[in-house]
């Protein structure tokens, strides 16, 4: 099960401890950790992938907070603004399998109790069953913040969104209402046919958003010019209050939606000095010093909230605080307050201005461990720096170092100057600038990189284990669960990515100290340098390889080339190689036209469903190879267990899909025009490889593919094995058959055990392998 985070909000409800650029969710409000970070505590249990909505802003916060959890696997959607939850949900969903069940939770809630575990499992039982869930709470006091449940059992007869004070206590007295937690679970499938049925529009604007989206590393990110496209309304407007097919689990557990000053009261927020705060002769009176430098005396009050920090103060009548949105609104002159405190928040960790004067700055700087303040220079300040604690790496117009506490570091004007944390702990520095420009204005980039584990001191790991991503397309089966016992709780599984860097599903890191970490991101952490020479000039990971059971006939097809894709898809076209693991009797592919044919035909037939008549058919066996050039039209018939790899590339073109209907009822979408666009429309002949078999002492070897992307040899191994390999490039070894394990020769590691359908990959390295067992294996590299 995924875990779709929301954690977007500004919490502009909470100022003066929450302001925009440090919002309530990530403040450590439970003594020393967040809202947010026991909110992804919470639900570890029960996901193994967490998806974090978020503002781009506040990613590296949030990635921040997210380290001390290890082996977690998790990605980012990044909104550059915010459109409500629909449109975070959808986009969001939109990567899954429609298999997929998620769970989607709020991040500005407290939840305790066992009973938290049981509605879980209970609504995974609901959103199996093809229900809407969502989880209701007991109202205590009748809210206008909040949604209504009215139910019947789990039934919902009706969803009522943020109704009048009066109505709400209403709904109180009459005990049949729930309040709306805002927490909610569904298979993706069904969440996105309800949306279409109900709000078409809108989903039509998520799918076309989707659609402009960029890539980042392991994020996805949508401009505030994309995202202005989809109508901001909440999901229980869009969905909930129209469906048939909600559900409701009745929760035990304790929860505390903190949307006001007023509920602090509810956290385990601790005073920055509990002796600077002094309550004297005050009757219900409540008194928040978040300042360690000034002491809060109050005298004679009733029923009031005070709340200080640093550079602001509130206060109010308890209960009022909700005028705060108001408050901002009507008084401009607050919004530097707002937006920010003395402490501003960056990639690499944080600053904190402790003096401000026109001629000079004094900062206290702190820089997160393995993350670096990039090169840069200052044509109008010279800067001091004196280390207080932590170990830093100092590069100075091109001359590194190494320093630690006490050393002093002075930046004259236009020097290129980069500082990087290489300890464990946090740097911290004290700078001291001065010149003619102190502001953030006069900083100019150079070329700088982030540091990787070879920087850091580390050994890179000579090999890991890796996770698949799944995909449970319409034609899928299950014999990838029951012949390489891949587990995953879709039905069917139709293709297992078993390496990829592909945003469109990553592989995930299964062993040694990245383990849980998108391959992607652990590919970011040993540095392009450990793949070897020829990825340098490489944007993206070139390869990528997955298992097929195509249970049934995949569409007709074709995949552009580098050209086009690049030109019209912002990605690489797509050569592929397929090895057949498994054919049933009478199994065939289509590959390229039978003959000659021309545009104009090969649409005709499209529309009357005529198009495999001119394919090239081809029965094909066990242990059959197949290059599957770009540009050729071609499909994968039914009762086919398929080894394919390929350029990493999800760039493909539908022709024909037999007008299949998936599940729910809809269309698989077809893109005709491009793939007319892109087809060789000369006849094919398979490019069927006849390589002869090279024989060692104790195994075989057969040379599969060689192409300018990749090269991939099948070795039967009976006994052991050595391999031997130069650094221009990474390997892939993947098992297709029988059981063994691989190590160094020196024995310098320990070995790694496999069976069938694991994949196993090994950077840049001259050292010698060793694979022992009775296995069959494709190594593949560039």
């Amino acid at each position: 099960m995924k875990c779709i985070v929301l954690a977007g909000g500004k919490g502009d409800r909470l100022w003066p401890l929450s302001r925009e650029n440090y919002p309530k969710q990530f403040i450590k409000l439970q003594k020393n950790h967040s809202m947010f970070q026991e909110t992804i505590s919470r639900n570890l249990p029960f996901c193994d992938e967490f998806v974090v909505v978020t503002n781009k802003k506040y990613h590296f916060i949030a990635e921040n907070q997210l380290s001390v959890f290890q082996g977690l696997t998790h990605s980012y959607i990044l909104e550059e603004i915010g459109r409500k939850t629909t449109a975070a949900i959808i986009l969001a969903c939109m990567q899954f399998p429609l298999s997929e069940i998620v769970l989607v939770v709020p991040t500005d809630q407290l939840v305790e109790g066992e009973e938290y575990k049981d509605a879980v499992l209970r609504g995974k039982e609901l959103s199996k069953e093809g229900y809407l869930v969502t989880f209701g709470m007991d109202i205590e006091t009748p809210e206008e913040r909040f949604g209504y449940l009215r139910c019947k059992g789990e039934d919902v007869l009706k969803f009522t969104e943020k109704p009048d004070k009066e109505e709400a206590a209403a709904y109180l007295r009459s005990g049949d209402y729930l309040v709306n937690s805002g927490i909610f679970m569904f298979q993706v499938g069904n969440m996105l046919q309800e949306l279409k049925k109900y709000s078409p529009s809108l989903e039509q604007a998520c799918r076309g958003a989707y659609k402009k989206r960029y890539h980042d590393r392991n994020s996805i990110v949508y401009t505030e010019s994309i995202l202005l496209q989809i109508p901001a309304v909440a999901i229980e407007k869009s969905v909930f209050e129209h469906t048939m097919r909600a559900k409701a689990v009745h929760c035990g557990f304790g929860w505390k939606d903190i949307g006001s000053l007023e509920d602090l009261k509810a956290t385990e927020l601790q005073p920055a000095d509990s002796g600077r705060q002094i309550a004297y002769h005050c009757k219900e009176t409540e008194i928040i010093n978040q300042c360690g430098r000034s002491t809060v005396v109050a005298n004679g009050l009733d029923d009031i909230l005070i709340v200080n920090t640093q550079d602001a103060v509130y206060i109010g009548k308890k209960g009022e605080s909700g005028a705060l949105k108001n408050i901002v609104q009507e008084n401009p002159q607050m919004s530097t307050f707002v937006e920010s405190n003395r402490v501003v928040y960056r990639a690499w960790g944080t600053y904190e201005l402790l003096v401000d004067d026109p001629s000079f700055r004094v900062k206290k700087i702190q820089i997160h461990p393995g993350k670096t303040i990039y090169a840069h220079s200052h044509r109008y300040r010279s800067e001091h720096w004196s280390l207080i604690s932590g170990t830093a790496r100092i590069e100075l117009d091109g001359t590194g170092g190494t320093y630690g506490m006490g050393d002093v570091i002075n930046v004259e004007e236009n020097m290129v100057h980069q500082v990087s944390n290489i300890g464990v702990i946090p740097l911290l520095i004290i700078e001291v600038s001065s010149g003619e420009n102190v502001t953030e204005d006069d900083m100019i980039p150079a070329e700088s990189r982030d540091l990787t584990e070879a920087d850091l001191g580390y050994q890179i790991e000579p090999y890991v284990k890796l996770q698949p991503a799944f995909k449970d397309y319409l034609w899928g089966g299950t014999r990838l669960k029951e012949v390489f016992g891949k587990k995953c709780e879709y039905d069917i599984i139709a293709e297992s990515w078993e390496l990829s860097a592909h945003p469109e599903g990553q592989s995930t890191v299964a062993s040694g100290r990245h383990k849980g970490m998108l391959f992607g991101e652990y590919l970011d952490k040993i540095g392009k340098e450990s793949l070897g020479w020829k990825c340098r000039p490489l944007a993206d990971f070139p390869i990528l390889i997955k298992f097929i059971d195509a249970k049934e006939p995949l569409s007709v097809q074709v995949h552009p080339d580098d050209e086009y894709a690049l030109e019209k898809e912002n990605e690489y076209g797509k050569n592929e190689m397929w090895y057949i693991l498994d054919a049933k009797p009478d199994a065939f592919i289509y590959c390229g036209f039978s003959r000659e044919v021309s545009r104009s035909e090969v649409e005709k037939r499209i529309r009357e469903n005529t198009v495999t008549e001119i394919l090239n058919k081809v029965p094909v066996n066990r242990g059959d190879v197949y290059f599957i050039p770009a540009g050729t039209v071609h499909a994968i018939g039914g009762g086919l267990m398929i080894c394919e790899i390929q350029q990493s590339s999800a760039c493909t073109y539908r022709l024909y899909d037999y007008g299949r209907k998936d599940r729910f009822g809809n269309y698989r979408e077809l893109h005709i025009e491009n793939a007319l666009d892109v087809m060789n429309c000369s006849p094919y002949v398979p490019q069927k490889f006849e390589t002869p078999v090279e024989k060692g002492e104790q195994y075989e070897s057969r040379l599969l593919c060689c192409c300018k992307y990749f090269i991939s040899v099948l070795y039967c191994i009976e006994g052991e094995m050595e391999l031997v390999f130069e650094e221009e490039s990474f390997t892939s070894v993947v098992c297709i058959n029988g059981t063994g394990s691989l190590g160094l020769k020196d024995g310098e590691t320990d070995e790694m055990r496999f069976q069938a359908g694991d994949s196993i990959f090994l950077p840049k390295s001259e050292k010698i392998y060793r694979i022992v067992g009775k296995c069959e294996v494709i190594v593949t590299r560039i």
